[in-house]
């Protein structure tokens, strides 16, 4: 073997032949080290590799890497590439047929397989195969029709490639995903709860892997996948060779949109005997290609967000100078708000449109031809008369808008959010929606709904005798009828006419969580408006230099903590503000020599704040616990045998986070604490 023939060997190859492990050959594709060449040829200058800088690489990669050079150096210097080339030659009498071909091959070293590319003549004579696709492909050559396509089309059927990889891939991460995304034509798609059931794991557990095991294998980034897994280094072979898929950019390219329904795409998938969906095919060019197309939709059934209806490839060059996701929007919006019938002319459309990126009147006729594309298939609308127009029907159905006023009016009284949608559905049975968020949207817009406090229910503004807004408006507007601050207890008999089930605890709450903006609290133990001139009797319980912090003060400023931290203060805090809160409280709740007034204020804030002394380091001590198990895992704990206790840690701050039972601090640690699953 000579030094050049070095050249032929990639890191692909070494990592494929298991001759470096993973984060060896992605140490040098990073540092440009892409041949057995560049990595010996360093090595002879260095002598190690443990004195060489190379991209990530740590020790362990350093002396994997000598070891490799090591055996090579001492090959090249002690054989000959005859002695290669006669044991070939050797074994090549031993074969006639394609599957003894693929025995020999097995059992060659990866010199050997090298050598093999200077007859690889003799067995594909009328291919135009690479010695590097022969190498990785050579065990479809025993194939009867892998043979005749390659002859034929004097390229490799890469959608069969992949599609056989796929249907021999016996991994549990390949098979959940075969059953979550539409891979396959005719395939029956499992829910979460099925795929559970199936894999006998956790539904949380199978959503993790559905989700991981897409992003490592088919979705479409611009990052380097770093294939850690053994199984999932085929497909990272497979799908980042451009080479290999290169005749499909000669199939699309004088075609500026393909989808599901593109006949050229389906025949090509025929003519290749693949079984593998349009959309999945589709989204494998959008993957390799993504510099060339862009795919709008996705294949992702149960994404509940999704844009399009369908899933379409557009040439990036398009998607670059105009926004057809702002354009769905905006027909999804002419269809839905149009009473009567009119003609649309798609070319003034397209020259005025609010969707040009950057216009370029030389491509506008390409993209008529595009929009009218996307018209058709996602609405069913097209032009049928020599001028290019297209009719816009009128929307038959109820408008939401419409319909949500009437559900209130005929009620006659205030609703739920819930009991409006339920009442929705009833009325247009048929319609998209499914969620009552969904609807929400619809109240916030209309003119004539308002909502009232913030507890998802809405009233009509017609309705004089019910109160709109919430308690916080209300406070505001009885503050405003009176030219002196009022007690809480004067505040609270004006806002329990209009909303009887608060009280005077949430009240005092809402003026003392707003006394930055709206609110002042005198000394005296009134309120006032911020903005609101009072007489200069009324002092403000606010510090000032030198003054003692009167016992009032002291506990506005403990319930202000309690309410924004919702804890009570610790001595452990490394504030200076909550160790003097925490101190103040400890030695005045031993305090005997107290008036009435401080005592029923004590009793106050134990008796509606009680919860939250008794847990005040509780989230804290399940947080951390929960927190060394995920940053070990990169899970969530399971359900079983000694994860038990950790799972009900887990659900309890997760139903606290979505019921808002948390502070914004910690709401934030178990947010970032989520993204590390």
């Amino acid at each position: 073997m000579l030094k050049e023939d070095l050249k032929k060997i990639k890191v692909e190859h070494l990592l494929y032949s298991n001759e470096i492990s993973v984060r060896t050959a992605n140490c040098c594709l990073y540092s440009g080290l892409n041949t057995l060449y560049d990595i010996i040829s360093l090595f002879e200058k260095k002598k190690s590799f443990l004195k060489i800088k190379i991209t990530n690489a740590g020790r362990k990669t350093s002396l994997e890497l000598n070891r490799l050079c090591e055996t090579y150096i001492s090959k090249l210097e002690n054989e000959k590439s005859e002695t290669y080339i006669s044991k070939l030659e050797n074994k090549k009498t031993k074969f006639n047929r394609n599957d003894e071909i693929i025995q020999v091959i097995d059992n060659l070293s990866v010199q050997e397989k090298n050598i093999l590319f200077s007859l690889a003549s003799l067995i594909i004579k009328s291919s135009k195969i690479s010695n590097e696709q022969f190498i990785q492909y050579g065990q479809y050559f025993s194939n009867e029709f892998f043979n005749y396509f390659l002859k034929k089309q004097f390229h490799l059927p890469m959608f069969w490639i992949l599609e056989q990889h796929i249907k021999k891939d016996k991994s549990r991460e390949i098979a959940i995903i075969t059953d979550s995304f539409n891979i396959f034509n005719n395939q029956q798609i499992l829910t979460l709860d099925e795929l559970s059931k199936k894999y006998n794991l956790s539904r949380e557990r199978i959503r993790q892997i559905r989700k991981m095991g897409f992003r490592k294998t088919f979705e479409i980034n611009d990052e380097i996948i770093e294939y850690k897994k053994r199984d999932l280094v085929k497909y990272g072979l497979i799908l980042q060779n451009k080479t290999d898929w290169l005749y499909l950019l000669d199939l699309c390219q004088e075609i500026d949109i393909l989808c599901q329904e593109s006949q050229e795409l389906q025949n090509y998938l025929k003519e290749e005997k693949c079984n593998l969906s349009i959309e999945f095919s589709l989204h494998i060019i959008a993957y390799i290609f993504r510099d060339n197309y862009c795919l709008m939709g996705s294949i992702d059934e149960l994404n509940k967000s999704k844009k399009w209806n369908n899933i379409y490839l557009i040439k990036r060059e398009y998607c670059d100078i105009f926004d057809f996701d702002k354009m769905k929007i905006e027909f999804c919006n002419k269809l839905m708000n149009n009473d009567t019938d009119y003609i649309f002319n798609i070319e003034d459309y397209i020259f005025n449109s609010q969707c040009w990126i950057k216009f370029d009147y030389n491509k506008t006729g390409n993209l008529i031809n595009i929009v009218k594309d996307l018209l058709l298939h996602e609405f069913h609308l097209y032009s049928d008369d020599i001028n290019g127009n297209i009719k816009i029907p009128a929307n038959k159905e109820k408008r939401p808008t419409d319909v949500v006023y009437q559900v209130l009016k005929q009620t006659g009284r205030p609703m739920h959010l819930n009991e409006i949608f339920d009442e929705f559905k009833v009325i247009l049975s048929n319609h998209k929606y499914t969620e009552p968020e969904q609807i929400r949207p619809y109240l916030l817009k209309h003119e004539a709904i308002s909502f009232r406090n913030r507890n998802s229910v809405y009233t009509l503004k017609e309705w004089k005798h019910i109160k709109s807004g919430t308690i916080r408006d209300t406070i505001i507007e009885f503050l405003l009828e009176n030219d002196l601050p009022k007690t809480a207890e004067d505040i609270i008999k004006y806002v329990t006419k209009y909303f009887p089930d608060t009280n005077i605890s949430s009240i005092r709450t809402t003026m003392l969580n707003d006394t930055q903006k709206r609110f002042v609290f005198f000394r005296n133990n009134t309120f006032g408006l911020r903005n609101k001139n009072y007489p200069s009797k009324y002092k403000l319980l606010e510090q000032k230099g030198g003054l003692k912090i009167s016992f009032e003060q002291h506990i506005t400023e403990l319930e202000k903590f309690i309410i924004n931290y919702k804890k009570f203060p610790s001595s452990s805090s490394e504030t200076k503000n909550e160790q003097s809160l925490f101190r103040w409280w400890s030695k005045i709740k031993e305090k005997q020599i107290l008036n009435e007034n401080q005592k029923t204020e004590i009793k106050r804030i134990i008796d509606n704040y009680s919860l939250y002394e008794a847990n005040v380091n509780k989230f804290d001590s399940n947080f951390n616990i929960l927190k060394k198990f995920i940053l070990k895992n990169r899970r969530i704990p399971l359900e079983i045998d000694d994860e038990k206790y950790l799972y009900r840690i887990f659900c309890k701050i997760k139903d606290d986070f979505l019921n808002y039972n948390m502070s914004e601090e910690q709401r934030k640690q178990y947010i970032e604490l989520m993204k590390l699953t």
